[in-house]
């Protein structure tokens, strides 16, 4: 029995506990008289846990979400960095678009997907700068700054693949400036997104309910940045033209053509997992449940002339 496994038996006496998944973070079901609870030991966060609490709270006003019941953290004095959270029984979302298409219609999923960035828009900030509200992460001045400088950060991990190629020289040229044009030419409001927009973050239940398993990672950005983190993701479901149908009036009014740029940005930031933990299998890298390699979604996004001087 692992040490932490031990403070779990101290914390709920009697409880059957089992370990569903090791990886960064271990996560463990424990089963209490009351119900089952999800403990995690958070061993990597990048997230503040008290502001992760925070934010949950702030976002089950608007949504169904995994309720967090209680955090440790270390820094406070507690034994260990963990979240307790309620059990949510269900499939993850990455698994039911790429698995089970007809079993969620896409206008439903659609019509989730805009409450969740409009919910996220409203989120608490952990500063007034903009950057990535995480552990230790740089803020920025301006905006363009904050999104170009992680654009050019995947990029550099990423880069090496392509050394030589006609990918490299486009998306050199992208972020040399165009990029950065395209960000000034279509200003838009700030507010919290949702940049870790990850499927598998979303869990549909038995009863047809859409739940948030995992607070994102937010920063302060543009309605488009969140629309294209959700897009890179769904750009090979029917949902994605859908999507992009039910922003383009309303939230993304200003900066639609700005979503494909932050897609190149999210496939680099997908990338750039891969390039750092499975560099030996470019160029097979996958994206979850999609039906095409991360590579051949990169090249179709660049072959639309996106990069293009005269496209900005």
């Amino acid at each position: 029995m692992s040490t932490f496994e031990s403070f779990l038996a101290e914390q709920y006496p009697g409880a059957d506990i089992s370990e569903l998944s090791g990886s960064n973070n271990v996560v463990y079901s424990v089963k209490t008289e009351s119900g089952p609870i999800i403990a995690k030991h958070v061993t990597d966060s990048d997230i503040p846990l008290s502001y992760l609490a925070d934010v949950n709270d702030a976002l089950s006003v608007h949504l169904p979400v995994q309720r967090i019941f209680r955090v440790c953290e270390q820094e406070r004095g507690d034994a260990y960095d963990a979240v307790f959270s309620e059990y949510v029984e269900g499939e993850n979302l990455a698994t039911v678009v790429a698995e089970e298409p007809d079993r969620l219609p896409a206008e439903e999923l659609v019509a989730f997907l805009c409450r969740f960035v409009e919910a996220c828009r409203e989120l608490p900030g952990m500063h007034g700068d903009f950057g990535l509200y995480k552990r230790e992460a740089p803020s920025f001045g301006t905006h363009v700054e904050f999104v170009t400088h992680y654009a050019r950060r995947y990029w550099g991990r990423v880069r090496p693949f392509y050394e030589g190629t006609s990918v490299a020289e486009a998306v050199d040229g992208w972020l040399e400036g165009g990029f950065a044009a395209a960000l000034r030419a279509r200003p838009a409001s700030y507010g919290g997104v949702p940049i870790d927009a990850n499927l598998k973050n979303f869990v549909l239940t038995p009863d047809g309910r859409l739940v948030v398993l995992n607070v994102p990672i937010v920063g302060r950005s543009t309605p488009a940045h969140a629309v294209g983190a959700i897009g890179a993701h769904l750009r090979h479901h029917e949902a994605h033209d859908l999507l992009l149908d039910a922003v383009k009036g309303g939230i993304c009014a200003d900066d639609l053509a700005m979503v494909p740029h932050f897609e190149v940005s999210a496939l680099l930031g997908i990338m750039s997992f891969y390039a750092v933990r499975e560099p030996e299998a470019f160029p097979t890298w996958r994206n979850w449940g999609s039906p095409v390699t991360l590579d051949h979604d990169l090249r179709s996004l660049i072959a639309t002339g996106l990069m293009n001087p005269e496209a900005r």
